[in-house]
């Protein structure tokens, strides 16, 4: 072999290892891009390539919390349905586990919870009060429409004449709505009322029966069970409806119920001669309350109640400034320890409170006929109340007379407390009486 001959075959090796050289330098950088490739499609995650049973099933068996995808479990039985989840349904923003700094309260000091609860009060126009005390004096009376002195009316802005009646302050939530539900089967069942946990026979007896033999049959057997009685003045005023007349009551909770008078357990406190063996009744026409002899002659309607009785007011006497308060630690509410005298119209009794600048507060309102008779005591007598200073009056409420007057066919009456003996009755809007203002205390 020549020299020229070898030269040629060793340039011609070289080309080769050279071009295997190159080769694998190729694959191996192809190989290295497409693993970059996978990384970057990784990091960049395509919403729709992924299979989410599979996530799921991996995820399952890892419990690599980190990677899963949290479905919202508003209704498990609507998944359950069928296998395949639309993704466009999920919000991954929510499983996202590396928060958005922007999203930090602590740096933006929003409170998301803060935003939602303005948001469900902005759609709702009723204001809701929380934690009021359930008891009777905190139960709406069932008014829902407004009056002048003699007609229905669209229920007034705040500012205008008669404004700050019953049923506004009801649907401000000022109230606790009547809820009552039936239990048992058969024909003695039991109405039980949610709020002051107290069961109704529901099924009351034909006829009528002097005092002693309505306590009697109370004390009988009602749905396999004892422990009924006669029922106090305020809880038997509790399950009148007031929006109702004729009878002033829900007749499909209570079926039976006419507008008839219904005895109480409690006597009338009065020792006068012509008072004695008296004892407190409810006429159920429109729910008024007064009291009447015990005598067997005088015969009325039953319907007994089992539960704890319910508690009269707990009041003490508080100094704001320069005026003094009454505070019910029974009702949470607060009232104006001094009163205005001889108010004669409606409108006027609501506007006094209405315009009341007392103890700081601008919030008062003309008090509904529960709030005012839940301050009476019917164990007394001139005055039939706990409340400091209670003069024997009367005194006007937010609540008219549902029913049109038989006289004059206009809705001319409202509702009335006097602390003389504790009657719950109405008369004329035009009567003049005393108005003591009411708000929800602290």
């Amino acid at each position: 072999m020549t020299f020229k001959k070898f030269n040629l075959l060793f340039v011609l090796v070289l080309s080769v290892f050279f071009i295997f050289s190159c080769s694998s330098n190729d694959d191996e950088k192809e190989e290295m891009t497409d693993t970059a490739s996978e990384n970057e499609d990784h990091d960049d995650l395509d919403i729709s390539d992924i299979d989410i049973s599979e996530n799921d099933d991996h995820n399952t068996d890892t419990g690599n919390d980190s990677d899963d995808i949290v479905i919202s479990d508003n209704d498990s039985s609507e998944n359950n349905d069928s296998d395949n989840i639309d993704i466009s349904d999920l919000d991954i923003s929510e499983n996202n586990n590396d928060p958005d700094p922007t999203d930090d309260p602590d740096t933006t000091g929003d409170d998301d919870s803060d935003t939602d609860s303005t948001d469900e009060s902005d759609e709702d126009n009723d204001i809701t009060i929380p934690d009021i005390p359930v008891v009777f004096g905190n139960i709406c009376t069932g008014q829902t429409k407004c009056y002048s002195e003699t007609t229905e009316i669209t229920c007034p802005d705040e500012g205008e004449a008669f404004f700050g009646q019953d049923a506004q302050y009801a649907k401000a939530g000022k109230c606790i709505q009547q809820k009552f539900t039936v239990k048992g089967t058969g024909d003695e069942k039991i109405v039980f009322d949610e709020n002051l946990k107290l069961e109704w026979q529901q099924k009351i007896p034909e006829g009528s029966f002097d005092w002693q033999s309505a306590a009697n049959y109370c004390g009988q057997e009602y749905a396999g069970s004892y422990g009924w009685r006669l029922p106090t003045p305020k809880e038997l005023l509790s399950i009148v409806d007031n929006g109702r007349y004729d009878p002033a009551v829900n007749t499909d909770l209570f079926p039976g119920t006419n507008d008839e008078w219904f005895w109480t357990s409690a006597d009338f406190a009065s020792t006068a001669e012509a008072d004695q063996n008296k004892a407190w009744f409810v006429r159920f026409d429109k729910g008024f309350l007064s009291h009447k002899s015990k005598t067997e002659s005088e015969k009325m309607h039953v319907r007994c109640v089992r539960g704890t009785p319910l508690p009269d007011g707990e009041f003490g006497t508080e100094k704001i400034g320069e005026d003094e308060v009454v505070k019910d630690s029974v009702t949470g509410l607060m009232w104006q320890k001094t009163y205005k005298d001889s108010v004669k119209k409606f409108a006027d009794a609501l506007s006094t409170c209405e315009d009341l600048d007392y103890a700081g507060f601008t919030d008062w309102r003309l008090p509904n006929k529960n709030e005012l008779a839940s301050i009476a005591n019917y164990a007394k007598y001139r005055p039939a109340s706990d409340f400091p200073g209670m003069p024997n009056w009367t005194f006007r409420t937010s609540t008219s007379d549902a029913k049109k007057s038989p006289t004059t066919n206009d809705w001319k009456n409202a509702w009335y407390v006097t602390f003389y003996d504790g009657i719950v009755n109405f008369e004329g809007k035009s009567t003049s009486d005393s108005v003591r203002c009411v708000r929800r205390g602290e």
